[in-house]
């Protein structure tokens, strides 16, 4: 399997930046809408136009603002259609349809009768009318339906915290656990259920998601994942990454006292000028602002921040403008008490309205921004690893030996190798974990990058109790942490058969321990033989080597575009 399940997911969230409320809209020349007639509550809606982007968002809005009805759709030949029949119990009055893409949107109004007529915000309501409920969520990727939760029912206040404004969000309970239900019984072509909670603000808004425990906790088992949008970041929580008991322990509350607060906040401008003079010390550039992803639990008159999700990565996803080049771009994490930046696993992808869609995981939280670098060594002169190296270089992966200098033809050692997995992971280093090893000092340049080996089940040491730090890394040896790395990366090692191996006249000198890692990595295309025809199992790789390697090896996991 060459994606986690995760991915999947992040695969289908796409940018709910645009924001239609009951406002009118400039006219788009990339998208059209022609008018919609009017209706008698049960009626089918009749949505159509053209547009130049390859999908559009569908979104109707009852006459108090609620959404009644979302779709994605896909552009064909210009046109796109999306019908639907609106609800038999809907209110009567105006309703308005917004169609498009972040600052790309056409929209028009139209009424419905045969319901009680609820006047726009601001009027006054002379009947009761029945709660909204959310309308049908279609999406045409992949086959599944995900589910957009019903926000009508929220509570939304500002706070102030150091003279700067917040969004609270508070999520109505019974909602999300209606949206939870509906997202686990569905047909989810055997992957998690996932429901959507969107904010409509805008870019720059700083927003805290209130969330119900209980809700949250009873829906664990199904493995859903809640996804938060706004208008500068979307967060993909999985429940299962959350120890719902131990939080309740934690705080010595029962789950109906407990809230967990998901936090998107733009970072300040003191951060981003540090952030600025951090990446300018290590040669690279700040691309925009930094944002800060956090999640905190109150109940029983305490807070608790959680800030590690074990071996499982949550994603993020920011939008942003401008040019971007791939190949020189990565999101960093920033930790505010060292200035250090360090890489995170991302993927660019350029949409139709010119914006960049970046998506980054980590098993962690805290403030991340993208970099751009344009990284380059004088001493690499052979082809075939010059653009990988510098690649790697550019997104805070490899480093040289000296800032024009890379040293390709030197050796390797074990730990070296193991930082670089480690780095590429974006996992945090952690000394502890290699105090099991004889040979390798708590004060070791290494020792960090070592203990997050062990932790991740990169690394095993030998029998001896040592893991020789110092010692020039083999080829095989390489393809066992490459293999384990690739398990980590994707939730399962590739699979392969150790017939792959058949081809190499040497597959004998391959050690029974290494056969099944190197097969794996051979049909991976993350290692090839040193010929056509030869393994070479002990040989010692060079620097450049495992750069291309490393590359590979990245690519193939979804760690990098």
């Amino acid at each position: 399997m060459k994606s986690r399940m995760l991915r999947i997911f992040m695969i289908l969230t796409l940018c709910l930046a645009f924001v239609p409320a009951a406002a009118a809209y400039a006219e788009s020349s990339v998208v059209s809408l022609q008018d919609v007639a009017d209706v008698t509550a049960g009626g089918q809606v009749d949505i159509k136009g053209a547009s130049t982007l390859d999908e559009v968002i569908v979104k109707v809005l009852r006459p108090d603002s609620s959404v009644v009805y979302f779709n994605i759709v896909p552009v064909t030949a210009g046109q796109y259609a999306s019908p639907f029949t609106i609800g038999s119990g809907e209110p009567g009055g105006t309703y308005t349809v917004a169609v498009g893409q972040g600052g790309d949107v056409a929209s028009k109004t139209f009424k419905v009768t045969g319901g009680t007529i609820i006047p726009s915000p601001g009027g006054t309501v002379s009947t009761p009318t029945p709660p909204p409920t959310t309308g049908k969520v279609i999406t045409p990727v992949g086959g599944v339906e995900p589910v957009v939760v019903d926000t009508s029912k929220n509570k939304t206040s500002t706070v102030d915290a150091g003279g700067r404004s917040t969004t609270v969000v508070t999520q109505d309970g019974a909602s999300l656990a209606d949206a939870l239900k509906k997202a686990a019984q569905q047909d989810n072509k055997g992957a998690a259920p996932v429901v959507y909670i969107a904010y409509e603000g805008k870019q720059g808004d700083a927003v805290q998601f209130n969330l119900p425990f209980s809700a949250l906790k009873d829906a664990a088992s199904s493995g859903a994942i809640v996804s938060l949008q706004t208008g500068e970041g979307e967060y993909s929580l999985p429940l299962g990454v959350l120890n719902f008991d131990a939080i309740a322990a934690n705080l010595g509350a029962s789950a109906q006292d407990i809230t967990i607060q998901v936090n998107i906040v733009p970072s300040a401008d003191d951060i981003n000028a540090k952030i600025k003079a951090s990446a300018a010390g290590i040669g690279a550039s700040q691309q925009g602002g930094a944002i800060e992803f956090s999640i905190v639990v109150s109940g029983g008159g305490k807070t608790s921040e959680l800030n590690e999700f074990g071996s499982t990565y949550v994603s993020r996803t920011v939008v942003t403008s401008g040019t971007i080049d791939a190949s020189h771009a990565t999101v960093a994490l920033y930790d505010p008490q060292t200035g250090a930046l360090t890489f995170v696993p991302a993927q660019f992808t350029k949409q139709s309205d010119g914006t960049f869609k970046i998506t980054f995981k980590r098993n962690g939280n805290s403030i991340y921004t993208v970099l751009t670098a344009n990284k380059a060594f004088t001493d690499l002169t052979a082809p075939w690893a010059k653009a990988d190296v510098e690649l790697l270089a550019s997104k805070l992966v490899v480093n040289g030996v000296s800032d024009t200098q890379f040293a390709p033809n030197s050796s390797i050692t074990r730990a070296e190798f193991a930082a670089l997995l480690v780095r590429a992971l974006g996992l945090t280093p952690d000394a502890s974990g290699a105090a099991g090893f004889k040979d390798v000092a708590s004060g070791a340049w290494y020792a960090g990058a070592t203990g997050a080996a062990v932790k991740a089940k990169l690394i095993e040491g030998f029998e001896d109790g040592s893991f020789k730090p110092g010692a020039t890394i083999t080829r095989e040896q390489m393809a066992v942490m490459i293999s384990r790395a690739v398990a980590y990366a994707q939730g399962s090692a590739p699979s392969s058969s150790e017939a792959s191996l058949s081809g190499f006249k040497d597959k004998a000198a391959i050690g029974s321990w290494a056969r099944a890692s190197v097969a794996q990595a051979v049909d991976a295309g993350i290692i090839t033989g040193m010929t056509s025809d030869t393994f070479v199992p002990s040989a010692q790789a060079s620097r450049a080597q495992a750069a291309v390697m490393l590359k590979r090896f990245m690519q193939y996991s979804d760690l990098i575009d």
